[in-house]
């Protein structure tokens, strides 16, 4: 995007690229999913998962005419339509019966991660440069990680911790960074 991170939001790059790795990664796992286990084929999987939206993210700011986050949105919404669309024919939907759970689960996607998500995601990308739009890609695991031990109980490794430490550690020192430089301009 043409810009120069200072060298402390270079530091907190690094730094959240190793605490999201100490998330995710464990050492001697095999590609193989077991149960009960993660796999480094689907952790890489949702890392490339995490590169795409980035670069989508990020690449929103090189539009000849920016969309307003709510357009964008709704655009969005509609091409995913368009081209799902044949692809959900096959799945005969007029045949299933309507659950009221898997209709609210869809309301829910459709409303707080899709246009929510986005319109907050797009609001917050406009106000900061694409290193730290970028950087605060690395707080997902993190809340994915939270909210995976309080809502289901799921066990936390010390390794895990240390990850978040690093992640949090390197929002903190983008954060320093940027008073410090900013208080050098004034």
């Amino acid at each position: 995007l043409g810009e120069r991170p200072s060298p402390a939001l270079l530091g907190a790059i690094g730094l959240a690229t190793a605490g999201v790795l100490a998330c995710t990664v464990r050492p001697g796992e095999s590609a193989v999913p077991h149960a009960g286990s993660s796999s480094i084929l689907g952790n890489a999987l949702v890392f490339a998962a995490i590169v795409c939206e980035a670069l989508f993210i990020l690449l929103n700011r090189k539009l000849r005419t920016p969309v307003a986050p709510l357009p964008l949105s709704a655009l969005m919404c509609g091409v995913g339509f368009a081209v799902s669309i044949v692809p959900a024919c096959f799945e005969r939907p007029w045949s299933m019966s309507l659950d009221g759970g898997a209709l609210s689960g869809v309301l829910y996607y459709a409303l707080v991660p899709t246009v929510a998500g986005f319109v907050l995601w797009y609001e917050g990308a406009a106000r900061v440069s694409g290193a730290e739009a970028g950087l605060t890609t690395a707080l997902v695991p993190v809340s994915a990680l939270a909210l995976a031990a309080l809502l289901l109980h799921e066990p936390v490794s010390a390794a895990q911790l240390a990850g978040v430490a690093c992640v949090l550690g390197a929002v903190m020192l983008a954060t320093f960074g940027q008073t410090r430089s900013t208080r050098k301009a004034a």
